[in-house]
């Protein structure tokens, strides 16, 4: 998991109990910004990947798939090497 999304998780419970402080507020904003990209990114890797199996590129589509694996946003898959990781994407 990306710390980025920690702590959206752990700004939406203190919102959920009470008000943000001024710079809880600025924080979560500039989460907000941070989870945008890593969402634009991913679905431009997604589509590009589309994109090349639509064109039956094959060597492309490698690329843009080993991209996507290894995306520094991406969540840590069981049994890929990380050990102790157990987060699902």
């Amino acid at each position: 998991m990306h710390p980025v999304h920690l702590r959206l998780a752990e700004l939406w419970t203190f919102s959920v109990k009470r008000k943000l402080t001024p710079s809880e507020q600025t924080e979560l904003e500039q989460c907000m910004q941070v989870n945008a990209k890593i969402c634009w990114e991913m679905a431009y890797l997604e589509n590009a990947s589309l994109m090349a199996s639509m064109t039956r590129d094959t060597d492309w589509q490698h690329e843009i798939c080993r991209q996507i694996d290894e995306y520094p946003y991406r969540a840590k898959q069981p049994g890929n090497g990380d050990a102790g990781t157990n987060e699902a994407q």
